[in-house]
């Protein structure tokens, strides 16, 4: 059965848009078992230790917590056939989810009260708001109901409070009804205290009392609860204020048997690990631990990919009604159009333009060089004649590279046009080794001379294919979808019937990858002030990486990467840093970067892949540009527009043809190329 032509199955990408049965088939498992120990715990959760699941936006935190819910738990139970007491006791855990946001954090505070007092009734409504979820499960369970004792339960049960709460009916409905009217009752005192001037509110129950108790008390009573882990997931954790944090960092540090706690936030999220036990605060791997989610995906890139590709199997068979099995994954490429970019594809000459005389423009570049360095129009046609081979425009490229290289060294145009045209030779009769200088510089070339060559021909670079679009969302699985999402759409626009036989152009492909690059721009960061900050250092930097990748000499090959000492920056340039890396706009690479003059290791980071279409940058990690903290203060603080415009127009002068700043600075050195 068909996608239906305007069914795009990636047009929800997040998972608070998507219904309980959406987040169940929607599944996919994180990890293989036995490849990510980090993860496998959290396809099945029964570990006591708390549990801080962090990421960037669209990591996957949310669909993850809520697929571990009890609301998801049934819904698989039902489709065994298996009655939900007897899923519960297999699966050793329930799943209690609730998001932060529903906490409306921002009333708890103001109104002319004391800051101790908002501290005490924001506890209370938290209290309060886990008690009525989990009677929620324990009614859907048929505790004491099925059992014949709902009496004496709720007995029990009441005796967690500091005053015996007066219910409508000694049931465990009637309970939850007394919650439910004591959080009414607290809502309407924090809307009209600004008002009133005044809070009338009686606390009735101590700080844990329910929230540990409450398991306690069903674990005690029911057999099939005996050995089961009562799981507080609490999503969306950034929505909190310090205080807030210190409170639920405090019941996690006291928890008691049989509860935990998961804990979803940005990775900016966790303001604080401080507790109101005694000042102490939480220590990692000790009173909890964190998970990283885009990190790991990122670290464990073979798996990611086996993951999102199965992921996106499952949209497919969604949208067209079929089983899903997965097995579309290992044929996802022949629904994309691609172009293969690599120095010997012997379709290249059909990218290029057609100069008058039939001269290539990078040749024509080459001659206004040589005019500005005032040799004659006969150099620069045998230059031409030389350095020519028209079946391999990238070699002609590679050439002119290696040329321009010699001539940044202060040698004479013909013994430099000879060196290389001798080294040009010998590589065509095959007399290199594969280890000579004029081969590895190919390979390590070829991808930036072919943006190069797209870039003077007046085509859009090329980021095609489903490969290409994993290693773009590093990590983050919305961020594919979205790359997903705006191709399908472009390809409908095109009437190409995306997964329907048809295949998908580049043309919509390209359109694609751009619109999601900019929505990754102008959609991942902060709000206010700090994220133009982001923003306008990331510019910054990707102006500079624009410069190096099309340049006559680059300095580095695939450059998205920079590396420097983190700890000599200026505190606001540390402090945009860390809001640009928290943002999922750059991310650090595990292990720094060995400098090669000193040996010291300084902090290493890329420019997230999915920046790069915006602005036609490589992929590929692989050169990195060393920083000094000058350069570094230029690119990230605001006011240091000017020594940046200076530090640009420096660079561009060392790497673009003819290389007047070399001629004119003599031997000074800017940190950039220290």
């Amino acid at each position: 059965m068909p996608i239906a032509r305007y069914a795009n199955p990636f047009a929800i990408t997040k998972a608070v848009d998507l219904n309980d049965q959406q987040i169940e088939s929607l599944w996919v498992r994180m990890m293989d078992d036995g490849e990510a120990d980090e993860l496998a715990e959290l396809d099945h959760p029964t570990s006591p230790m708390p549990t801080f699941i962090l990421g960037a936006k669209g990591s996957g935190k949310t669909h993850l917590m809520r697929h571990q819910a009890y609301e998801l738990q049934k819904l698989r139970y039902k489709s065994r056939d298996l009655d939900a007491r007897e899923g519960i006791s297999d699966d050793g855990y329930i799943g209690l989810y609730v998001r932060c946001s529903g906490l409306q954090s921002s009333r708890f505070s103001g109104k002319r009260q004391l800051p101790e007092l908002w501290d005490e009734l924001f506890s209370y409504y938290f209290e309060l708001w886990l008690a009525q979820h989990l009677l929620y499960v324990a009614m859907d369970l048929g505790l004491g109901a099925l059992d014949g004792d709902e009496n004496d339960l709720v007995d029990e049960l009441v005796t967690l409070f500091d005053v015996k709460p007066n219910l409508p009916a000694p049931t465990l409905l009637g309970l939850s009804s007394a919650l439910s009217e004591a959080q009414k009752t607290l809502d309407f005192e924090i809307n009209n205290c600004l008002i009133k001037g005044s809070l009338d509110v009686q606390i009735t129950a101590t700080r844990g009392k329910l929230v540990f108790g409450i398991p306690k008390v069903l674990s005690g009573r029911y057999t099939f609860l005996r050995d089961v882990l009562f799981s507080y997931d609490i999503d969306e954790f950034e929505n909190l204020t310090d205080p807030q944090q210190v409170h639920v960092n405090t019941l996690l540090r006291e928890k008691e048997p049989p509860t935990t706690f998961r804990i979803g936030a940005r990775s900016y999220g966790v303001k604080t690990q401080k507790t109101n036990s005694g000042g102490e605060e939480n220590q990692a791997d000790s009173e909890y631990r964190e998970i990283h989610l885009d990190l790991e995906f990122r670290e464990h890139k073979s798996q990611y990919s086996d993951f999102v590709k199965a992921l996106i199997a499952k949209r497919l068979a969604s949208g067209s009604g079929r089983d899903t099995d997965g097995s579309v994954t290992g044929f996802l490429d022949q629904y994309f159009g691609f172009f293969d970019t690599s120095w010997s594809n012997a379709l290249w000459p059909t990218r290029l333009k057609q100069q008058p005389g039939g001269q290539r423009v990078h040749f024509t570049n080459l001659r206004k060089v040589l005019a500005s360095m005032r040799l004659d129009e006969a150099k620069a046609g045998h230059a031409e004649e030389v350095l020519s081979s028209p079946e391999f425009p990238i070699i002609e490229k590679l050439n002119l590279l290696l040329l321009y290289q010699e001539l940044a060294k202060r040698r004479s145009f013909d013994e430099a046009l000879g060196d290389v045209g001798a080294r040009f030779r010998r590589y065509q009769a095959g007399e290199e080794s594969p280890q000579s200088s004029y081969k590895q510089a190919l390979q390590h070339y070829s991808d930036d001379l072919a943006a190069q060559l797209l870039r003077e021909n007046g085509e859009a670079q090329i980021y095609c294919g489903i490969g290409t679009f994993i290693t773009m969302s590093a990590g983050i699985p919305r961020a594919l979808l979205t790359v997903l999402r705006s191709t399908f759409e472009w390809a409908v626009f095109h009437d190409e019937r995306p997964f329907d036989g048809g295949v998908i152009s580049l043309r919509s492909q390209q359109r694609g990858v751009l619109e999601a690059s900019n929505w990754y721009y102008n959609n991942m960061r902060k709000a206010g002030e700090d994220g133009l900050l982001v923003q306008t250092a990331v510019e910054r930097l990707a102006n500079l990486f624009r410069v190096n990748r099309f340049a006559d000499k680059p300095i580095e090959v695939s450059l998205s990467s920079f590396s420097v000492a983190e700890q000599d920056l200026d505190q606001e340039a540390r402090r945009i840093l860390k809001l640009a890396e928290a943002r999922a706009f750059i991310h650090r690479v595990p292990g720094g970067q060995r400098e090669r003059n000193s040996e010291n290791i300084t902090a290493k980071f890329q420019l997230s892949p999915m920046l790069a279409p915006r602005w036609d940058l490589p992929l590929a990690r692989r050169g990195v540009m060393p920083l000094s903290t000058s350069d570094f203060n230029a690119i990230f603080l605001p006011d240091r527009k000017t020594a940046y415009d200076d530090l640009v127009r420096k660079f561009r002068g060392r790497v673009m043809a003819p290389f007047r700043n070399q001629r004119e600075e003599g031997s000074e050195q800017l940190g950039l190329f220290q």
